[in-house]
């Protein structure tokens, strides 16, 4: 559970709506006197879930998201491509800032079936698109090692997290070339925001892509973790043959790009 200077920090945070609050009160009461296992949690006029399993995971995953903002932007009129998307707290921020439409990646069955339920609650049809598989280099399917807690899953995890695994699932991979292609075309003409968020598979997914599938992307948002076999210096060279330039980020954990001599600072 959050702590209670956390959990204050959060209320009094001047970028949430009052909505946002109130429901992050009746959340924390609802745990303790009516237990379920899913709690829907208002993030201005969308809805994302917090599960009652993972509830610590969770509220750190939708935290970073919301009350961290380390994926700050503009994201007004955007098309919004979020690859490891969890249960959708990226989405549901994108959204609530004016995106026009986000399409969502989570291959793992649990946080998958929570992102769906969020995107169902919309009532604006067709501006969240959800995908139940994974993205990397090509297309196909690959076992996804699934961990104990909600977040940690990857198709190639480091043997330290072996202790932590629970199981495998059988998942189909989109290629990240074909995903980007998807969303240029969504957007006709609309700016591309992509966020990548894939527990250390960021290196072979972005490197093992060409930088002419960039070519439609107006700003870019990747996740480094210390366990992946690049860092974002590798990530931010390989980029710049696509035009992105790095740009200062909101988080240190994130690498921020963003196209050309007009790209935000």
């Amino acid at each position: 559970m959050p702590t209670t200077s956390r959990l204050s920090r959060a209320l009094r945070h001047s970028g949430l709506t009052l909505r946002t609050r109130a429901g992050l009160l009746r959340l924390e009461v609802a745990r303790r006197v009516m237990p379920r296992e899913a709690y829907a949690l208002p993030l201005g006029s969308v809805t994302a879930y917090l599960s009652h399993d993972d509830y610590e995971i969770d509220w750190a995953s939708w935290t970073f998201v919301a009350i961290d903002e380390a994926y700050a932007g503009n994201y007004s009129g955007a098309v919004v491509v979020d690859i490891g998307a969890h249960k959708g707290y990226y989405g549901a921020y994108a959204l609530a800032h004016g995106a026009r439409a986000v399409i969502s990646y989570e291959p793992e069955s649990a946080n998958s079936a929570l992102l769906e339920r969020a995107a169902a609650l919309r009532d604006r049809p067709g501006d969240w698109h959800t995908r139940r598989c994974a993205v990397g280099p090509a297309a196909g399917e690959a076992d996804l090692h699934v961990m104990g807690a909600s977040w940690g899953h990857a198709l190639s995890p480091p043997e330290k997290f072996a202790r932590h695994e629970v199981g495998l699932e059988r998942v189909r991979v989109e290629a990240l070339a074909d995903v980007l292609a998807e969303a240029t075309g969504l957007a006709s003409g609309a700016r591309v925001i992509v966020k990548v968020n894939i527990e250390g598979e960021e290196c072979p997914t972005v490197l093992g892509t060409p930088p002419s599938a960039w070519d439609g992307i107006d700003e870019l948002y990747v996740e480094t973790h210390p366990w992946a076999t690049c860092d974002a210096d590798d990530l931010t060279r390989y980029l710049g043959a696509a035009g992105l330039v790095r740009r200062e980020s909101a988080h240190p954990a994130v690498l921020r790009m963003a196209r050309g001599a007009n790209a935000p600072a």
